[in-house]
């Protein structure tokens, strides 16, 4: 999958950065009014210093990652998502990998996310890549059933 590319966001794409988390939000019965925040307004959270990456695959958005700052040592992962078609092929991976890799050069020590216990691949990718299950405690939304973080230092 040498075409495959993950580049920050730019407006142009805010269609589809929206519509590949509605789409799985959706069929996996996950979407609530908590979601409209950052797919409505990305940009402010962009200047408070959150990443969004979208994956790029021949001239499409295939996927899509937030990575928002909670503190200086620990940031958060949100929005993870593949469109259709395109899932099994690595570039939930690869997102998280570009995520990891950011949190590592700026010295955060913690990376956490929420998510739901229906999304059993995603939790798969998660612990392949090291992330462990921790109480869930004060869920930014009412469907996040799993709690899960990465230490990294």
């Amino acid at each position: 999958m040498k075409d495959l590319q993950i580049r920050k966001y730019e407006d142009r794409y805010h269609q589809q950065f929206k519509e590949i988390s509605l789409d799985w939000l959706h069929k996996y019965n996950l979407y609530e009014k908590a979601d409209d925040d950052l797919l409505d307004n990305p940009n402010e959270y962009i200047e408070k210093g959150s990443l969004i990456f979208l994956a790029h695959l021949n001239d499409k958005i295939v996927g899509t990652i937030s990575l928002i700052p909670i503190d200086k040592y620990k940031y958060e992962i949100l929005k993870l998502g593949v469109a259709e078609g395109h899932k099994g092929l690595g570039i939930g991976a690869k997102l998280m990998q570009v995520c990891i890799d950011i949190c590592i050069e700026k010295k955060v020590k913690t990376i956490t996310l929420e998510s739901s216990s229906r999304l059993k691949s995603a939790l798969k990718l998660y612990e392949k890549l090291g992330f462990i299950h921790i109480e869930v405690i004060d869920a930014h939304f009412e469907s996040a059933d799993v709690k899960m973080e990465l230490k990294l230092r």
